[in-house]
């Protein structure tokens, strides 16, 4: 009977450990978000380039537009 008491004490006491051991939700959760803003701010670095290439590509053709124009007037 002693032996059993040893044996389920060692058993609990290493389940137990092991359940520390584990992340828990929490800290999932917290992982989880860390990844989403990292990602999210690689998303926003490349949207705000591409933004850029717009804006580039618009005074281009705003330009072509208005040379069109002139060369049409002439």
């Amino acid at each position: 009977m002693k032996t059993l008491n040893i044996i389920l004490t060692s058993t609990i006491i290493a389940l137990l450990a092991g359940c520390s051991s584990a992340p828990t939700l929490g800290d999932q959760m917290v992982n989880r978000g860390k990844d989403l803003v990292k990602e999210g701010n690689t998303e926003l670095e490349q949207g705000s380039i591409m933004v850029e290439h717009g804006k580039a590509k618009v005074e281009r053709g705003n330009r072509m537009i208005e040379d069109g124009k002139q060369v049409d007037a002439k």
